[in-house]
This record gives C-alpha cells, structure tokens and sequence, in this order.
C-alpha cells in the first residue's frame, strides 16, 4: 500500500500544478501566450497520464489482494482501483488531443459569447464534440457503463442516469408545473452601489472568514466565469463585477463554499484517493449551503447588508432576486426555484447528445425550444442562449446534474443541521462558526470515506431525498 500511495501523491500533486495553471489562464493569462499554456498544459497532462500508466503500478496493485488492510486502507483501495482503471481506460493520444481541443473552444467561447456569434465557435465545438464521444466509448467499455453514465461517473461515482432520472422526478412534476403557474416578475430592481469594488471585497472577505475559509491559504480574484481551483494549501476563488452587486456577491459566497470544503479535507489523507472530496454533488452542495442557506436569508442578509450605502433599496433588490420567482435565462444569475429547470434542461440535452450524437445546431434549438417548453422563455440571442455556459466548450459533459443534486443535497442538510435554527434566530458571528464547524467535522473531514447516500445518512438518517428541496423552494418562494 505504501508504495501504491506514493503514486498517488504524485499524481495529486501534478493535477494541484494543473490546478495552478488553469486558474492562471482563466484569470491573468495574456492573449499571445495561449499557445505556450496549451503546450505546458498538454506536457503535464502526459506527465499525469504516465504515472498509472505503468506496469509496476498494476503489479502493485495485484500485490495489495494479499495483504490484511485496515477498513481504512480497503476504501482508499477500492478507489484506487477504480481510479487506475479509468486512467488507463482512455487513450494518451486522444487525452492529448482533447486538452489542446479544450483550450482552443474556451478561448474561441469567449469571444463567441462577447460577440453572439455562434459561428465563431461551431466547427471548433464539433470537433471536441467528436472527441469527446471517442472518450466516452473509451470509458464505457473498461466502465461497464454506458458512453453517458461513463462521463457522469467522472464527476459523481455515487449516481448514474436511472438514479438521476427518479431523483429529477421532482423536478418534472413538481417544480416546473408549480414555476409555471406561479407568478413572475421580468424586471428585479436591480441596486446601484456607490462602494468601490476593492471596499466590496475587503469587507466581504471579513464575512468569509467567518465561515471559516482561510485567506492564508487562500486567496480571490476576478475571472471571466467564477470558479475556486488552485491546489492543496492553496485554494484560488474567483468572482467577477457584475451590473448586478448581488451576483457578485452570491457568487464569491458559492466559491467560497467549494474553497472551504477543499481546505478542510483531512490533512493526513490530502494526497490518498480517500482524502479527496467524494463528488462534485458533494462539493456543490457545500457551495450551496453557503449561497442559499446562508447568503440568500433574510435573517443573515439584513445584517450583512450594513456594508452598503442605501440598505433599503438593496433589500428590495434582495427581495426581489432570491425570494420571487423571475423570468430569468441564464442560469447563474436565475432565482432558486428556476435554477434546477435551468439545470434539467442542460441533463435532457446531454442525454440526447450521447444517445442521439446530434451536433452543435442540433442543441441549439434544442435548447431554445426546451427553455420555452420549461421555462416559458423565447430566447433572443445566443449569449443568453446555448453560449451562456463554459461547460460543453470545455469538453465537460455529465457535469450539470451535479448542481441540482448538490442543491437537493445542501436542503436535506440544512433541515438536519443542528445549528441551522439558532442561526435564523440570531445571524451572529458565534452561530455562523457553529454551523461551519458543524460542516466541517460531518462533511468536508469525511472526505472520500462515505459515498453520499452514507454521509446523508449518518446526517439525517436516511439517503438522498429531494422532498427537503421542493420543501425549501415552497418555504422560501410559496409562502
């Protein structure tokens, strides 16, 4: 086993130098030098690739079937296992091919986005579509599993598309009959502050610290598309200003909850397969919490809000974005009750893509009719439309049903957390650090040794149940 983790902690260690350079390249990298970056990043990528790669690796392994392993080192082997045999699932040329594929559409998406012009990023798209279908056959065939459940399994090992589909239920006949009878607002007042944005984030970051995210082993920076990466120790958020205060705000608290998470896994276990976080469901229902369970409360808002000039106005914005029901396209930026329709759709067209092999059009109107089917909304351009999103133009599919299910995850813990109610009642320092505390002892500590199922059952005595999410949505929006 000891020498099967060292292995491992190479490989955790490149992919934290890949984490370093990812986020340089979506925050500070220079137009002229995306060629260098792709090559760097390809070479390490290959680096990465050669580790599993190898047969003392596999004979190693075989070795591990002999021994008398505490329950603690059959789990990380267990995962190990599975984490070799998915690296090696996938040709080295072609993982090649998608990186340089990858870097080319997100740079080509961003330019496509600004402009509302899909013809810039089309035939790029198609062409990682098609390697990304090559990829999922790759997997599927060492997986057991079919091309799409094959992608999904890279960001969630505890559900597939059967689990997913009966999870989702709720949302076909629950939440999107009630989104379209309720009533809607198109126009949120939307609050013009006068603060500077470095005043903004100096006093944000106060409230993040008390939510224990460490900016001595973390820091936050402004990017094109928000996100938290970076390494071990090292943990990089990112935000960008909107027109919208609220957004920026409710962003960097969701980052924050993916940061807090990262730095709070168990020190001893940071380069073991056990030691890393279980999913993104996991991970997104962490940011969530933060987001929705935290930010977006009246009780917490009001005194958060004392930062602000002119608080009763951006309480009527407040009001307005995440506690009614908009018409909104964009998924990002829609209210509560809408986001998992916005999430839904994106799962329905992706099960078409791999079922179908339908190309970039194809989705495109897909999508423009689903999103009036859903979400009664007619489309207008692109930007707000099938480019709104830097997923699919960075060859990640099986993604988006992450976020609904870390959505219903965080709702199945805030009603089964203990300190949740105090906090309500008194949105206070202390209260604020009992629940993150609370966070991180039952699930960022836990790490990879539960699957989620068994995590949310030790929680809240039983497995993932979305009624807490449509109870959620009904309290804060049907009241």
């Amino acid at each position: 086993m000891d020498k099967l983790k060292e292995y491992f902690k190479d490989y955790y260690v490149l992919n934290d130098v890949n984490g370093i350079l990812f986020w340089d390249n979506a925050t500070n990298l220079p137009s002229d030098s995306i060629s260098s970056r792709t090559e760097q990043m390809s070479i390490l990528s290959k680096l990465t690739d050669k580790i599993f790669r190898n047969s003392k690796v596999l004979d190693d392994l075989a070795d591990t079937k002999n021994l008398k392993l505490s329950d603690l080192d059959q789990k990380n082997l267990k995962l190990m296992n599975d984490i070799i045999i998915r690296e090696n699932a996938v040709d080295p040329i072609l993982k090649t091919k998608l990186i340089e594929q990858k870097l080319k559409c997100e740079h080509l998406w961003r330019e496509a986005r600004q402009n509302n012009d899909v013809s810039i990023i089309e035939d790029e798209f198609n062409n990682l579509l098609n390697l990304v279908h090559e990829e999922s056959l790759q997997l599927s065939i060492i997986t057991k599993l079919s091309p799409y459940d094959s992608l999904i399994s890279k960001y969630d090992i505890d559900y597939n598309s059967n689990k997913i589909d009966n999870i989702f239920d709720i949302i076909q006949k629950e939440i999107i009959p009630y989104y379209l009878s309720a009533d809607k607002i198109n126009d949120p007042i939307v609050y013009k502050s006068t603060i500077s944005e470095n005043e903004i984030l100096n006093q944000t970051k106060k409230k993040l610290a008390e939510l224990n995210f460490n900016f001595a082993q973390g820091r936050i920076d402004q990017s094109h598309h928000p996100f938290c990466g970076g390494a071990n120790s090292d943990v990089r958020i990112t935000t960008r200003f909107e027109n919208n205060i609220l957004e920026t705000l409710s962003a960097l608290f969701h980052e924050t909850g993916h940061g807090v998470y990262e730095q709070n896994r168990p020190k001893e276990l940071l380069y073991e397969p056990v030691g890393q976080s279980r999913s993104l469901s996991v991970h997104e229902s962490q940011s969530l919490f933060y987001e929705n369970h935290i930010f977006k409360t009246n009780e917490y808002f009001i005194k958060f809000a004392e930062i602000f000039d002119n608080k009763n106005e951006l309480l009527k914005s407040f009001k307005d974005h995440y506690h009614t029901i908009r018409y909104n396209p964009v998924r990002v930026s829609s209210d509560e009750f809408s986001y998992p329709i916005h999430v839904y759709i994106r799962y329905e067209i992706e099960k078409v893509i791999f079922s179908e092999k339908i190309k970039f059009q194809d989705i495109r109107n897909l999508w423009n009719s689903m999103y009036q089917k859903y979400l009664n909304i007619n489309l207008v351009n692109d930007t707000d439309g099938v480019l709104q999103d830097i997923h699919w133009y960075e060859g990640i599919f099986g993604y988006f049903p992450t976020y609904a299910l870390g959505a219903m995850i965080s709702s199945q813990i805030k009603y089964n957390c203990p300190f949740y109610e105090d906090f309500l009642k008194k949105p206070e320092s202390e209260n604020i650090k009992n629940i993150a505390n609370w966070l991180n002892k039952n699930i960022h500590q836990r790490a990879s040794l539960y699957s989620s199922d068994e995590m949310l059952q030790n929680i809240s005595g039983e497995k993932l149940n979305p009624s807490y999410y449509s109870r959620h949505l009904r309290e804060r929006f049907l009241k």
